[in-house]
């Protein structure tokens, strides 16, 4: 619906125009009247309207020198000029100054009907324009981001690629990057404060970091940002940047260190996240990129001893031996967690806090957290194996993972953890509570792509436990629900909206339109645009 602000200074032309046309019906909320352009200036001020409708002459400001200041202030409001004088002059310095049209009074109903229809067609066709081209401009930032980060992942795999084919990456990246001289930084972060509640809202801030990051690092030389939320290395760090330094500097600390405190406290202050930065010892050829980043990563992963700051990484041919923990902990904590002994479950959770404190001086705290990460697999590896056997307690599963915490922080975390997870701290769940509270939290995130093990998560449950009930509950795969239901989605906006196409795909959580009338053909039998045609 548009809005629309009718400007006369006759009172009983300003309340026929607002009282005896029906603008609801024409899809238009009527925002308010003014007796003259001052007037109409402060309220445009407030309520920004789509339309107005304004006499030429009136007291204190008259309708062109509206208009003017409307077009000084680059709004785009809509403008339709009404007056009682038919003289060429008036109509051509209106036109001129950006009206939309031109009504002469007196005025049938119609007639102004017919203007006020033609600019809300041409209303909604710039703002179909903008939203196709906000929505190209979204995908084509998108596949950048996701080229950028394929590019990086190949380089990290160590794929063979010729220096031709490398050069004409970067140059297909808008990347100025100088393969001879590269520096790695590593990202982590360690609180995503209160803004960050979905995984969606979590890649949104890591994007604006990084844009953050990339314009402030250009006044030293070209650098490349690169979220890592899908990686599987996101535990370790959070977004990736490498940089060519202008003119190489060759030292061991990089230019830009100037600049690191800075960027820490704007992300708190912009973002509200605290972040920590690690970056590799030396500059070297593209093709150690490998290398690199492990030191930027063993840089950032001392904000898990000190709780955060700036680090150069040591080389990784200095990490040393991996940490195991205590000997046999994985095992014992797994049939602690079997046996439902909370004693020994704290006793054995301040056992690993102790023996970690205790081996800090001789181990890397990125040593530590990959030891910890492993330990905690292990024993989620041995739970699941205990509950194929006896898939009637599936529901009391406890998963744990290393959480977001420091060292000095790590044995509350894991008590807090334990407790919150105990069958006694839950309450009993029914497969159709499951079920319910499945189906509200897809409901809830049906705009983005939800996965099995998102909701899984969400439940605190086992990913296979809960895919099988999904499945013997709902008749159908997980998959091929969330399918079937974003293909109802869709039919219901080809059916109420005058959505295009790519928009309905967008919306239903598609990003090829293509890839969506395929499925949609497959499950209807016809394609979308099809669909919309027939009125099915």
């Amino acid at each position: 619906m548009f809005s629309l602000l009718i400007v006369e200074d006759e009172r009983w032309i300003r309340k026929g125009l607002c009282g005896t046309i029906d603008w609801e019906a024409e899809g238009i909320r009527l925002m308010g009247e003014a007796a003259d352009g001052e007037e109409a200036l402060r309220m445009v001020e407030l309520h920004a309207p789509d339309i107005i409708i304004t006499d030429i002459v009136m007291p204190v400001m008259d309708g062109i020198a509206l208009l003017q200041e409307l077009r000084k202030q680059k709004l785009e409001t809509k403008v339709i000029i009404m007056s009682g004088y038919s003289e060429f002059e008036y109509a051509r310095d209106a036109l001129k100054n950006g009206a939309f049209d031109y009504i002469l009074k007196p005025f049938q109903e119609e007639s102004i009907l017919d203007v006020v229809r033609r600019c809300v067609r041409e209303l909604k066709q710039e703002r179909a324009k903008e939203a196709e081209l906000h929505t190209l401009a979204r995908s084509a930032r998108e596949s950048m981001l996701l080229a950028r980060q394929r590019l990086f992942d190949m380089l990290l795999s160590r794929e063979p690629y010729t220096a031709g084919r490398l050069e004409e990456q970067l140059r297909a990246l808008r990347l100025d990057l100088d393969p001879r001289a590269i520096r790695a930084f590593a990202v982590k972060v360690t609180d995503w404060g209160r803004k960050a509640e979905t995984a969606r809202d979590r890649a949104l801030i890591l994007y604006a970091l990084g844009n953050i990051m990339e314009e402030t690092g250009r006044r030293f030389g070209p650098l490349l940002a690169i979220p890592l939320a899908e990686r599987k290395s996101a535990g370790e760090a959070d977004l990736a940047l490498l940089q060519s330094e202008s003119p190489p500097a060759g030292l061991a600390e990089p230019a830009i260190a100037s600049r690191l405190p800075w960027l820490i406290a704007q992300a708190g202050q912009m973002l509200g996240i605290r972040i920590a930065i690690g970056y590799s010892e030396r500059e070297a050829d593209l093709a150690q990129l490998p290398e690199l980043y492990e030191e930027a990563l063993h840089g950032v992963s001392f904000w898990f001893y000190d709780g955060g700051g700036i680090a150069k990484g040591a080389p990784s041919q200095q990490a040393g031996a991996p940490y195991f923990g205590p000997a046999g902990w994985d095992t014992r904590f797994a049939s602690a967690l079997k046996a439902g002994d909370a004693k020994l479950q704290e006793q054995l959770v301040r056992e690993l806090v102790a023996h970690v404190h205790a081996e800090r001086e001789r181990y890397l705290p990125l040593t530590v957290i990959r030891g910890l990460r492993l330990l905690f697999q292990n024993v989620n590896a041995k739970q699941n194996s205990h509950l194929c056997r006896r898939p009637s307690t599936e529901e009391q599963a406890v998963s744990f993972r290393l959480p977001l915490c420091t060292l000095s922080g790590l044995e509350e975390a894991l008590l807090a953890e334990l407790r919150r997870q105990r069958p006694e701290s839950r309450p009993q769940r029914s497969r159709k509570w499951i079920i319910e509270r499945a189906l509200q939290y897809m409901d809830q995130h049906r705009d983005e792509p939800v996965t099995l093990g998102d909701v899984a998560e969400h439940l605190y449950l086992n990913h296979s436990y809960f895919s099988k009930i999904f499945h013997e509950e709902m008749g159908e795969t997980f998959s091929k629900y969330i399918v079937r239901s974003r293909i109802e989605r869709a039919k219901q906006l080809l059916k109420e909206t005058t959505l295009k196409i790519y928009e309905i795909s967008a919306a239903v959580g598609y990003t090829d339109v293509r890839h969506f009338t395929k499925v949609f053909k497959e499950l209807e039998g016809i394609p979308p645009v099809q669909f919309r045609e027939h009125g099915l």
